[in-house]
């Protein structure tokens, strides 16, 4: 059995039984436990399932087994998303008033604040996901933005959404976006996501990006600023380096968080 298909049917078997034991999972695909561990530190990774000692248990996360596009997307690049998520939540202090946007990067930096047990933060986030996260730490508050729900991104957006946002003025945004020309303009395949990540810049004091290295060289539908707008850019250590040398080209602040 190929490592793919046994890792699949690993889920499978952790979805059911809900806690298996690494040397159940050996005898059951007559493996080393040592591949079973490198199995399910990869699906870990993945954010298919957690890993306990001596063994793994199913995470009860309806993104899982979700077939959006969100789910699907937060699975790809996932090591550099959480590397640039752990780079992002160093610039984030107690008592900061930030947005986060509705992209799968901004959702590991969700994760992120919640491990760092920051308190006293006010976070405003169109991420539906990221609100309900959010709201396991207690000591965040957290606005959400009202609106529209797209199913693909769990994302609000529309007139309400963007009303809301007009009156707001926060220490820190932190923008994704899904795709940066080779000139630097940033776009989104959809013109409501865009128009929000606009007014999100507009009601942040200082301004990151946060993008993993496969962006570059994509071009969405509604181009939403550019890439010079930021005061602080972070991408993974993956990038590639006729991109890295663009960047650093630029008049702002370049921080490579290493994969």
């Amino acid at each position: 059995m190929k490592t793919k298909e046994r890792r699949h049917k690993i889920i499978e078997i952790i979805n059911e039984l809900e806690k298996v034991s690494i040397e159940y999972l050996a005898k059951e695909f007559k493996v080393s436990e040592m591949t079973i561990y490198r199995d399910l530190n990869s699906l870990e990774d993945e954010g298919y399932l957690k890993k306990t000692i001596g063994g793994a248990i199913k995470i009860n996360d309806f993104l899982v087994s979700s077939v959006t596009s969100f789910a699907k997307r937060l699975k790809q690049y996932s090591r550099e998303k959480k590397a640039i998520a752990k780079s992002a939540v160093q610039h984030i202090n107690p008592g900061d008033s930030i947005i986060i946007d509705a992209g799968t990067t901004g959702y590991y930096l969700v994760k992120e604040i919640n491990n760092a047990g920051l308190k006293g933060i006010t976070v405003i986030t169109n991420n539906i996901v990221s609100q309900l996260e959010l709201k396991k730490n207690l000591d965040i508050e957290v606005i959400a933005i009202g609106g529209s729900v797209r199913y693909e991104t769990y994302s609000s957006v529309g007139v309400l959404a963007e009303k809301t946002l007009k009156d707001i003025l926060v220490d820190k945004v932190f923008i994704t976006t899904k795709g940066i020309t080779e000139d630097g303009i940033l776009s989104d395949p959809s013109i409501e996501e865009g128009r929000i990540k606009e007014l999100f810049l507009k009601s942040g004091r200082k301004k990151f990006l946060i993008f993993d290295s496969s962006k570059f060289n994509i071009v969405g539908l509604y181009k939403f600023c550019s890439i010079s707008d930021f005061d602080v850019i972070i991408t993974d250590s993956n990038i590639n380096e006729k991109y890295l040398k663009f960047l650093k080209k630029l008049n702002v602040n370049l921080e490579i968080a290493e994969v």
